[in-house]
């Protein structure tokens, strides 16, 4: 990205040259886009977050202290221009009878909580295209959050935690079929990965040997745009089991499908996932371990299981009103467990939000106006990890976006 940001200082007359490869004559070059944003925000209460607050999950449990009063019932307010984005996008002539593209992207949210600010690698792939078939490889959007239908809304969080959120050293081909594509994927972790012992790790999947495997049917004419697909992954948490070597493994899968319909100024999106330990994906769940015994070697460990779905109404362009709506439901973990999780939100039944939005685009201006209401029912899990007993912590928050696009 330094490199990239050089070149456009140093020579900026450079925009699109000509190359010949192969015999082919093709377009090369780097053309340089994307935008300053400035974030505002407000909320009623304390929230589970990341990125200083700016990155929202849910509204935080009632905290009592000894008198009874919820420390966590204070509101809360910050400003940034962290997700200030800067994009790379690099043509090349043919090779081997595909056209060639890459992107190399970063903004300045950092990669967790201790380098706000810092640049941070969101996009860095190449791909080869074909009359038939794709070939992406590089970090790129995880398959499961199907770019085709994504929640068009300021915030962040881009609907998580009702829709997955995460990029991924990703190897995919796809192959193309008229209207129908047929996308299969390997996957790695990265900056979004599992928890466990040692806490949020790629090592897990490391350990195991296997990547994160992907398979999706997708339909797109003019109108419409359709898709189901699923995922399996294998981790192994765990080195030791009582002083002697672990060998233990969890596997775990999720089915998604999505449906888009757009014409005009008017945009449908709807979408539904089922999945196990989407700890990764910015998402509810994760594992447990099952109960341990004199006679056990190694641990058994038991995944969560969740649902989650959501949908959003869009009218107009350059004056665009929006609204978005999510639910999450737990339905605890396979078997029985020990109590001890790794995951997010282990205590928590239920979620949803309800967005409305509204924005305006002004040339190379564009401003989003938002308010995300929020509802976590809280409760305790029994050894099964349903949430029994709950009590529903609602959060409004005000955001105001203001990006200027370039």
């Amino acid at each position: 990205m330094l490199f990239l940001i050089s070149v456009v200082l140093l020579k900026p007359q450079m925009g699109v040259a000509q190359g010949t490869t192969e015999g082919n004559t093709a377009q090369w070059g780097i053309h340089f886009s994307g935008f300053i944003k400035n974030d505002f925000w407000y909320d009623t209460r304390q929230v589970f977050t990341t990125r200083e607050d700016l990155f929202l999950f849910y509204p935080m449990n009632k905290l009592p202290d000894a008198a009874g009063n919820d420390i966590n019932s204070g509101a809360v307010f910050n400003f940034t221009a962290m997700t200030t984005r800067l994009t790379a996008n690099i043509t090349t002539p043919d090779v081997m009878g595909a056209k060639v593209s890459a992107v190399i992207e970063g903004d300045f949210s950092g990669v967790s909580n201790s380098y706000i600010n810092g640049l941070r690698l969101r996009h860095a792939y190449g791909k080869l295209s074909w009359k038939h078939a794709e070939l992406l490889m590089g970090q790129y959007w995880h398959p499961l959050f199907t770019t085709e239908a994504a929640p068009s809304v300021a915030s962040l969080n881009t609907g998580a935690p009702f829709q997955e959120f995460c990029r991924n050293p990703v190897v995919s081909l796809t192959g193309i079929f008229g209207k129908f594509k047929v996308v299969g994927a390997f996957a790695t972790q990265r900056d979004n990965a599992n928890d466990g012992p040692s806490g949020i790790s790629s090592m897990y999947m490391r350990r195991a040997l296997v990547p994160n495997l992907d398979l999706q049917l997708q339909f797109k004419n003019s109108k419409h745009a359709a898709g189901i697909g699923g995922d399996y992954k294998i981790i192994q948490p765990a080195l030791t089991f009582n002083d002697a070597k672990s060998k233990s493994k969890l596997g775990t899968y999720a089915f998604l499908a999505y449906y888009k319909f757009n014409t005009g100024k008017f945009c449908f999106k709807i979408k539904g996932t089922y999945g196990q330990n989407l700890t990764d994906m910015l998402m509810l769940g994760g594992y447990a371990i099952r109960p341990i015994d004199s006679t056990d070697t190694d641990y058994h460990y038991t995944p969560t299981n969740h649902f989650f779905g959501w949908t959003q109404l869009s009218y107009g362009k350059k004056y665009q009103g929006y609204l978005f709506g999510g639910y999450a439901r737990n339905f605890g973990t396979t078997h029985e467990n020990n109590g001890t999780y790794y995951t997010r939100g282990k205590d928590v039944a239920w979620l949803y939000r309800i967005t409305p939005g509204f924005a305006c685009t002004f040339g190379k201006l564009q401003c989003n106006l938002e308010g995300e209401y929020t509802v976590a029912a809280y409760g305790t899990p029994d050894k099964m990890g349903i949430v029994r007993n709950v009590t529903a912590i609602p959060n409004l928050r005000l955001l105001l976006t203001v990006f200027y696009i370039f």
